[in-house]
This record gives structure tokens, sequence and C-alpha cells, in this order.
């Protein structure tokens, strides 16, 4: 049996189908590798309907220290916590797996496995350390990304750390605002991670970075999946994971806007139809046993963009990509102006 344990939490139900394609495709690439869910307030058809997974233990128990957000380093804690769990991988409910992980279980032990976030700069993760209030140890890009994070018994002490950063006054006043108002090196837990990991206390763990695009695709509007992330796609083929990121989910997108009514709503929806998440999880569509229409293509930029790229994810969504790509330019050539 696969050491790794694959730890999972959730208490939304507007995210139990992003759940649910995360568990279809774990089981179909990754059928060995044991799974435990942490779901305070479980439906009971969706309790009925995990049944079909003989390698998944369920928790409905509420952590003491955590809730919707800023649960991992809670979820991780507990999952080293039963004695003979050596390695736990955390993996965000937004996120599908499309090839097998076995390679991530492959890392030493004393490697802390995260993503590269689409947006990172360098020394991001170090620049975070000061506003925690840490003496930087180490050049680190940053913020590190969190949708992926592997981490074992060496690792136990920074998950203490972890868990105590996300619970300090400032850190949680901070959470109470809007997400455009807030520390933009106290947006969300990840923050707190990418300080300590850079910090002088923490510099000797060695970070392994699941690469965007290649090991990671981190789809977060059109423009973080553009011509150049795309050509990596075709050298090297589609990534072992793929990351629904951003505020609105596939399955929350905007049913059948109006382009001249709504374009804001068109541009979500017909990037989305687009996506490489959207387009792994309609193999999916006949057992995730409640409506899906969310998986339907209903814009004609979508229908267009589809028979145009041969349905293969790599092209579909291209020229709007590089469209956003261009624009985002234009605008940092500007400021720099």
């Amino acid at each position: 049996m696969n050491s790794t344990v694959v730890c999972l939490y959730e208490d939304r139900p507007t995210q139990v189908v992003g759940l649910k394609i995360l568990l279809l495709t774990l089981d179909r690439y990754c059928p060995a590798w044991p799974i435990r869910l942490r779901f305070p307030g479980i439906s009971g058809s969706f309790r009925t309907w995990l049944k079909r997974f003989s390698q998944l233990s369920l928790q409905e128990e509420k952590l003491l220290s955590s809730g919707s957000y800023n649960v991992k380093p809670a979820v991780l804690l507990d999952g080293l916590a039963d004695g003979t769990t050596t390695s736990c991988l955390w993996l965000d409910t937004d996120v599908c797996v499309n090839r097998s992980l076995e390679f991530i279980a492959a890392f030493p032990p004393e490697v802390v496995v995260v993503t590269q976030d689409p947006w990172e700069y360098s020394d991001g993760s170090t620049h975070r350390s000061g506003t925690w209030g840490l003496q930087a140890g180490r050049s680190l890009p940053g913020p590190l990304n969190t949708a992926v994070v592997r981490v074992t018994r060496h690792h136990e002490r920074l998950l203490c750390a972890w868990q105590s950063a996300i619970q300090t006054e400032r850190y949680l006043h901070e959470q109470t605002k809007p997400a455009v108002q807030r520390d933009q090196h106290m947006l969300s837990d990840q923050d707190a991670l990418s300080a300590l990991l850079a910090s002088e206390e923490f510099s000797s763990i060695p970070v392994r970075r699941l690469m965007h695009p290649t090991e990671i695709l981190q789809h977060h509007g059109s423009a973080a999946y553009g011509p150049f992330q795309r050509g990596l796609n075709v050298l090297h083929g589609m990534p072992s994971l793929i990351h629904a990121m951003g505020t609105v989910k596939p399955w929350n997108m905007p049913d059948r806007p109006n382009l001249f009514n709504s374009p804001r709503d068109y541009y979500e929806r017909s990037y989305l139809e687009l996506s490489p998440y959207v387009h792994s999880a309609r193999k999916f569509r006949a057992v995730l046993d409640e409506p899906a229409e969310w998986l339907d293509i209903h814009t004609l930029y979508g229908m267009a963009g589809t028979v145009a790229a041969f349905d293969r994810p790599l092209l579909k969504g291209l020229v709007q990509a590089a469209l956003h790509q261009a624009t985002l330019s234009m605008g940092a050539g500007r400021k720099r102006v």
C-alpha cells in the first residue's frame, strides 16, 4: 500500500461537486492511495455516494482549530497523528488529478512539496517573512501556492508553527476584511507558510515547488495559461494536476450570460467552458449523480473555440489567453513608463 495518505477537508455544500471530481480522478489515477476525508456536517446523500471508494475513510467531527478556511495545518497534523501515517498529501477540492502522482510520493521525506503560483515573483516568500515578524533566512520565490502540500513527520514542528501563525490576532483581523483590502502578505494561509519556509528558523527545510504548467496547471484566468505555458505542455504533455484557481469555480460559473448585457459574465463563462479543468471533468459526468449543466458549452465563443482547437485542452482558449496576456503586458508597460 502507498505510504502517502491523501488528506482532504470540506464543509461547504457549494463545493461538493469539486470534491467529487477530485475523488473520481484520484480513484482513476491513484487507486491504491488511501484517502482521509474530513467533512463536518456532511449530507446523507453525499455520505452514500462516497461508499463507492473503498480506500476512503470519512471523519465527520469538526476540528477544534479549523473552519471552512485556514484548515490545512490542522488537517495535516491530524493526518499524521494516527501513529502509522508517515506522509500526508493535501489537495484543494478545486484540484483534479490528470496522471499518476507517484512522482510526489518519491520525493525524499525531508522535502516539503508545494506548488508554484502563476503570479509568483523573486523573493516573494522572503519578503513575507518580515511582514510576519520573522527573520528571513533565505531567498525563496513566492507566494508559494498551497493547493498541493506534501509533508511528512519531519515537518510536524513546521505545521505547528503554521497553525500558530494563522491564529494570531493580526492575521485574523486581516481575514475580516475583503480580500482587496487585506495586507497582500496576509491574504491567506499560504502567505504564512511562505513566510515560515523563507524564515531563518525553517530555512534548512528543502522546498520543492511543483511547476506551472508542466507539473500542475494553475488555471487562474486566461492570462495564467498563455501561449508560452501552452507551448510547454505541447513539449511535455499535460500535467499530473489541474487547479481551477480563482473566485468563480467552474460549477458556479454564470449560466447563459448575454454578451451585450453582461460582457464580464460572458467572458468568465467562455474561458471556463474552454478550461483544461472542465475538459477533464467532462469525462466523469455520468458518475457525478447530479445535474451538471456547467459542463455544457453554452456560448458561441466556447463552441467555436472547441471546434477550432479540435477539442484539445492545450489549444482551447488560446486566442482569449493571448489577448489577455497582451492587455496585461501593455498595462505593465504603461506603469513602467
